[in-house]
């Protein structure tokens, strides 16, 4: 069956199963609600962007709905997304949803489940999506649910958050609560396919040194987990609630969520690339400690032999050496999080935080990573809510503690009425001292102010 074939087909088998969906919710419910939103964000690139100054790096029109019903002691629940992208930069991750082949229209399913709920127990079966940890907008612990990266202007880390298709059982007592996990399809994060997505070329580039690089098309094109039993993955999470504090464990047994990409010289003029994902465990805990008007948060994660990614001059050697390669090597993991949030009053809030990722292993081990051994950065926000808390203006930063790269955002949202919001958003992206690119650098050319309207129904 042809590529095109496949996608006509998943196309018509989610269109069934919403059409499906719908029918039931009115059929057999004792009522359904719906509510939703649309949302249009227009970004350009600010003057210091190169070629991308005046260009536009963001133009989406999201209608977003959202179908609950509730029946005696059971829920059903449906959350989906049509997207327009004016840019055609949308792309799928063969999961989520389905995307036509000018990548400017996107049908997704991002949550639909049902959940019964009993006194000390309960349980969810299908698309969901839990948060995990402490952080704020930083990944510790919170892998159970891959990302959309497929775009870093006027992102939101929560609703980048994409939905696992799991069976959940929870215990609850009257302080405590255990989630069970049992995930029998690999989700993998969406990555920027499409070659008109502003951060394909970051990801994928044509060429490198003159050499011509054949890119993957789409997610098909790297090696995924076969569809059987003992590639489900695993999760588990207990938590307990004290007046003093909040603590939680967890525990993850799967796969990472993104590829790790083998660069193979099939000429001397031409680089292919393939990528494969790989098996992952975490154990992990988190804590948040509210003190008056200060609340403390604690985050850390161990991945034993987690596999990291190799760099290209130790892809290259090996080549030119005539011996195989590895993409992706063993080595512990350890990341922390120490962050602490302020309710300073007058509408202002504060949140800080800092964050260190450690990988254990030789000097020479290290070396041939595409990471340092140590990364390290520094988050801070501010909200300050004015005008009947009608006005809500922002900012919000992260800094490389190695290379003094950064990143920065503010904006400014205006509620015209319960319903309606109005928002304007700058990212800015910026290099460290003696033009060194750090975590953040990089993405230099990507800063955009961008014009966002929401509509809530």
């Amino acid at each position: 069956m042809s590529k095109s074939s496949k996608e006509t087909d998943l196309k018509k088998l989610l269109l069934v199963f919403l059409v499906f969906s719908v029918s039931a919710l009115f059929a057999f419910s004792q009522s359904v609600d719906i509510s939703g939103n649309l949302t249009m964000q227009a970004g350009y690139g600010l003057p210091n962007t190169h070629d991308n100054k005046g260009r536009a790096l963001l133009g989406n029109t999201i209608l977003e709905t959202k179908l609950s019903s509730v029946m005696d002691e059971s829920l059903v629940y449906v959350d989906s997304f049509f997207v327009y992208d004016s840019l055609n930069s949308q792309s799928a991750n063969s999961a989520e949803g389905v995307v036509n082949k000018e990548n400017s229209f996107a049908l997704k399913l991002k949550e639909a489940y049902f959940d019964y709920s009993s006194i000390w127990w309960s349980l969810r079966a299908g698309r969901q999506i839990a948060a995990w940890g402490k952080a704020d907008d930083i990944q510790i612990t919170d892998i159970l649910c891959p990302q959309d990266t497929t775009s870093v202007i006027a992102a939101d880390y929560s609703e980048n958050r994409m939905g696992i298709d799991a069976l959940r059982l929870s215990l609850t007592g009257t302080q405590v609560q255990a989630d069970a996990y049992w995930i029998p399809f690999f989700t993998p994060a969406t990555l920027p396919f499409a070659k008109k997505n502003p951060l394909h070329d970051y990801v994928f580039p044509e060429s490198v040194d003159g050499i011509s690089i054949t890119e993957p098309e789409g997610i098909s094109d790297f090696e995924l987990p076969e569809k059987k039993l003992y590639n489900s993955e695993f999760a588990l999470r207990l938590s307990a609630y004290f007046s003093i504090m909040d603590v939680s464990l967890y525990g993850f047994y799967g796969w990472d969520d993104n590829p790790f990409i083998a660069y193979t010289a099939t000429s001397t003029t031409e680089i292919t690339v393939t990528g494969e994902y790989k098996r992952l465990c975490m154990i992990g805990t988190d804590a948040a400690i509210p003190y008056g008007d200060f609340v403390f948060r604690f985050e850390v994660a161990f991945f034993p032999n987690r596999y990291l990614q190799t760099n290209n001059e130790y892809q290259t050697a090996l080549q030119e050496a005539g011996e195989e390669f590895d993409s992706a090597k063993k080595h512990h993991q350890v990341l922390g999080l120490a962050g602490l949030d302020w309710d300073a009053g007058s509408g202002f809030t504060f949140t800080a935080q800092y964050v260190a990722d450690y990988v254990c292993g030789s000097k020479d081990s290290i070396d041939e990573l595409s990471r340092k051994r140590l990364q390290q950065q520094a988050t801070l926000s501010l909200d300050k809510t004015l005008l009947n808390e009608t006005l809500t203006l922002s900012a919000s930063g992260a800094l490389d503690l190695k290379d003094y790269s950064s990143f920065s955002e503010v904006s400014a949202e205006y509620s015209l009425s319960d319903s309606i919001k109005l928002s304007v958003i700058g990212d800015f992206f910026l290099e460290g001292p003696d033009d060194k690119a750090g975590m953040f650098g990089e993405y230099h050319d990507l800063c955009a102010v961008t014009i966002k309207g929401k509509i809530s129904f």
